[in-house]
């Protein structure tokens, strides 16, 4: 087995971040978060004695697992006792695992998660005995039920049981027990498997209110979290990020929202999590949240707070808030209509709060850059070439609605295609929610809500929506081609990162898949006497499909692809291959050459 390079880094939260991950091909974005896999030792206190000390080793710390309906996976787990004198007994069992707020894992009774697969686990070993020094492989069978989907979720727990002691040695000993666990993450992919992230939560934090944040960053630095909600069956991969803009809707900067992995499991909330160490003058300001997680459309939200003067050494923080969740369904409509028809298509606003809410929505071009991120920024939108956009052509009724907790509104699409256009158009279904106020009914309108943060702004706006992909008349051929591979070194903590754009040249949409392809240059050994003088051969040294990037790649658009290779290599010549599925009559190929030189 191939080790991956592992880094560890301990946050003033307490949370702890590394790398430990089957895939050592991963795909490599601005956000440093997704790097990193938690790693988990769970100790629970007050029973049993202990009376020497046990040093122990558990490989691996993450299993993640793709299965069908009716499959079985079955895979180890190593526990090594790395003691020179201990003897350590233990108790093997499969439990519950639940996700605290800074995305770490805790181990749970059996029967306390809905999405738990504890239950359909069997083990090799129950308990077991290890001397100094020895090790013990668990094998494990997880059979997955037919009829079962989404995310589910167990860790394989081992509890050190200590040696019994009698009279006054048992009185006077430390009373504790120590578990530790491997984590299990099973996806069982279906056509009910639903993701949907809400931004439940946005708030700044002044570091030199808390001594943790102080010490690590300074006390002028500012903590900014979005609070991320997982409304779907399944767990998600989430990475936003954060644009800061000024009471005048200045754009002044875009930073990262992370937290580990990014993991967030379902029907749970995790905090994404950046730090601005040189802080913020005082004034007013506009957080514009973006977090993608693999859905059709990223989360939103926008919402303004202030840095008020307190004192000479710290500012006081205003603003932030908790945000009413509302989602569209479907969120996504794939249509196709002839020129010159007038169509009507409905979707559904549900607000999923307790309080009530105000939605206006609009038909905005669909837009993407080159990181595949969904271009929000009204100038750019203007700018962006009309061929591809049939926003004009779509009215929304009703287009402003209150909706009370927890009710649902249904919106038509009035869809008029003129009669000389063909081919595929696209258009983004926004809808933008702000709170009802509660004295005398009286809504806070989203409309008259200026940039700027003022008493008369909402305390916040959520967005949602829906993507249109309209086809008129028949598809177009999907045509791209790929740009040059670009290779470099990123030194230990990163690896080597390769790089290509790929471009779509055709009139229609693609969704490409990617996989990536290490291999070696192996020359024959010269034996005495005869030297080899052939060309060689390559060998392949690992593989990985990335599979469907997260976000489509429009007509004439570019994207960005990037992947990273974070293993140690061996000195040799070694070629990465790209390939590129993206429904055309033909995959894309590039390929590299890179040497690996001796330390």
């Amino acid at each position: 087995m191939m080790v991956p390079r592992s880094s560890r880094c301990d946050g003033p939260d307490g949370s702890s971040h590394g790398t430990s991950r089957a895939c050592r091909i991963t795909r490599i974005t601005s956000y440093v978060f997704l790097a990193s896999v938690l790693l988990w030792t769970f100790v629970s206190c007050f029973v049993g004695v202990a009376h020497a000390q046990v040093s122990i080793s558990l490989t691996p710390l993450l299993i993640e697992l793709t299965g069908a309906p009716g499959e079985t996976k079955t895979f180890n787990i190593l526990l090594v006792n790395e003691s020179k004198t201990a003897t350590a007994h233990f108790r093997v069992f499969a439990s519950d695992v639940v996700q605290k707020p800074n995305g770490d894992y805790r181990v749970v009774e059996p029967g306390e998660s809905e999405y738990s697969c504890a239950k359909w686990i069997r083990l090799s070993k129950e308990e077991a005995t290890l001397g100094p020094g020895e090790a013990l492989s668990v094998d494990c069978k997880l059979a997955i039920p037919r009829g079962t989907y989404g995310g589910r979720f167990e860790a394989v727990v081992f509890e050190l049981v200590p040696e019994e002691r009698t009279g006054e040695e048992a009185f006077a000993s430390t009373k504790f027990l120590q578990r530790f666990a491997t984590v299990v993450e099973l996806a069982i992919p279906a056509p009910r498997v639903r993701k949907a992230v809400t931004i439940a939560g946005f708030s700044v934090k002044a570091a030199a209110d808390d001594p943790r944040y102080a010490a690590a960053y300074g006390k002028d630095a500012l903590i900014l979290i979005g609070e991320v909600r997982n409304e779907g069956n399944t767990h998600v991969f989430a990475r936003g990020y954060l644009t800061l803009r000024d009471g005048s809707g200045k754009r002044l900067r875009q930073i990262p929202l992370g937290s580990g992995r990014g993991l967030v499991l379902p029907e749970t909330t995790v905090n994404l999590v950046s730090v601005l160490p040189s802080g913020l003058a005082p004034g007013n300001y506009i957080a514009d949240i973006a977090v993608k997680y693999g859905g059709t459309r990223p989360a939103l939200a926008k919402v303004p707070f202030t840095l008020a003067p307190s004192g000479a050494e710290a500012r006081r923080v205003e603003g932030g808030a908790r945000l009413a969740p509302f989602n569209v369904q479907p969120a996504e409509l794939d249509l196709t209509y002839p020129p010159g028809a007038v169509a009507a298509r409905s979707i559904v606003v549900e607000n999923k709060s307790d309080v009530p809410i105000h939605v206006e929505g609009r038909a905005l071009p669909l837009v993407y850059d080159e990181e595949g991120e969904l271009v929000q920024d009204e100038a750019a939108l203007a700018a962006a070439p009309a061929k591809w956009s049939c926003a004009g052509w779509i009215e929304l009724r009703p287009a402003t609605m209150d909706i009370r907790p927890g009710g649902k509104q249904m919106v038509r699409l009035m869809i008029n295609i003129p009669k000389d256009q063909a081919g595929s158009r696209y258009a983004n279904l926004v809808f933008t929610g702000t709170p009802v106020e509660d004295q005398g009914g009286a809504r806070q309108d989203a409309a008259a809500a200026s940039p700027a943060a003022s008493p008369a702004s909402p305390a916040w706006a959520g967005e949602a929506g829906a993507l249109v992909f309209l086809t008129v008349g028949k598809q177009a051929e999907k045509l791209a081609e790929l740009g040059e591979l670009k290779i470099e070194d990123g030194g230990p903590s990163v690896g080597w990162i390769f790089s290509t754009a790929l471009k779509n040249t055709g009139a229609t949409h693609l969704k490409p898949q990617v996989t990536f392809g290490i291999k070696r240059h192996i020359v024959p050994e010269s034996v005495p006497g005869i030297e080899y003088v052939g060309p060689g051969s390559w060998q392949e040294v690992d593989s990985v499909d990335l599979g469907e990037l997260d976000s489509i790649v429009l007509p004439g658009g570019t994207r960005l692809i990037r992947a990273g290779y974070a293993r140690a290599l061996e000195p040799g010549r070694y070629m990465v291959e790209v390939t590129v599925k993206y429904g055309g009559k033909a995959p894309l190929y590039v390929s590299g050459e890179f040497e690996v030189k001796q330390p």
